[in-house]
């Protein structure tokens, strides 16, 4: 079945959201979430594009672009290999990163572009990361009057008059997040079992409990990008779930992502 055309945006502002395959993490420390970043700084000056918003994630990243002469998808698709190859070579991994067709909505309307942006801000708060958007550091909402790749004065200058207030300060409800739901690949606890022993060399709960908490965060980032769930993980490790989802989005990434 063909693909459908991506619609072209006359504003050339999108809103792309580009989510890791298999919804799996992106970014395990912090390293990867100031490479993306540099990444998105190299493109903006070659593409000639502008960055008006982004949020990174801990498997997808959200950004509002203003393009130039270069389409979207190129400029995305200079992004993602820029990103993709780096992350691959520190991890030791092959294949994709990134989904095979990431997500564009043209923006063409003052109203749809202050939600927009005042969604891309409150990511962070609605999946519970930080308290508020300007205290998560990989939010382009903290930097806002301080130099940062973001183009301010642009930004300022889109928005209707009073909507630079309004967008920082009130969260909305995500109308524009895909609603579909994605179920996991469904595992075995033996084949469980088995990826954490390769991923670590536990072979049981007890064996895990004697790791060190940087061994365990980066078995649990291996069963992740296997899209293993969280409940399986806490059965395999004896850790409890909760325990699980704090070790692997509030491990070295998220806990220095919150000032």
């Amino acid at each position: 079945m063909p693909r459908r055309a991506r619609r072209i945006a006359e504003s050339g502002i999108y809103h792309v959201m580009m989510r890791g395959v298999n919804r799996d993490a992106i970014f395990l420390e912090e390293e990867d979430g100031d490479r993306f970043l540099l990444a998105l700084d190299q493109t903006r000056k070659l593409s000639g594009c502008r960055v008006l918003a982004y949020c990174l994630m801990p498997n997808h990243v959200h950004l509002v672009l203003r393009i130039a002469d270069e389409p979207i998808g190129a400029v995305i698709k200079r992004l993602g290999v820029r990103y993709a190859g780096w992350f691959n070579r520190k991890y030791g991994r092959v294949g994709h990163l990134f989904q095979d067709r990431f997500r564009s909505e043209p923006v063409e309307d003052d109203a749809y572009f202050v939600s927009v942006i005042r969604y891309v801000w409150d990511n962070p708060v609605e999946a519970g990361l930080a308290p508020s958007a300007e205290k998560y550091r990989w939010s382009s909402r903290r930097f806002l009057g301080r130099p940062s790749l973001v183009d301010e004065a642009e930004l300022r200058r889109l928005m209707p008059p009073g909507a630079m207030d309004q967008a920082a300060s009130v969260r909305t409800v995500s109308s524009i997040e895909d609603s579909k739901t994605h179920r996991l690949p469904r595992y075995t606890e033996d084949e469980v079992g088995l990826m954490l022993a390769h991923a670590c060399g536990a072979r049981s709960a007890e064996d895990f409990r004697y790791l060190s908490l940087h061994a365990q965060r980066r078995a649990i980032c291996e069963l992740r990008t296997r899209s293993v769930s969280y409940a399986q993980i806490a059965r395999a490790t004896g850790l409890s779930n909760s325990r699980v989802r704090r070790v692997h989005i509030a491990g070295e990434w998220t806990a220095r992502a919150v000032a």
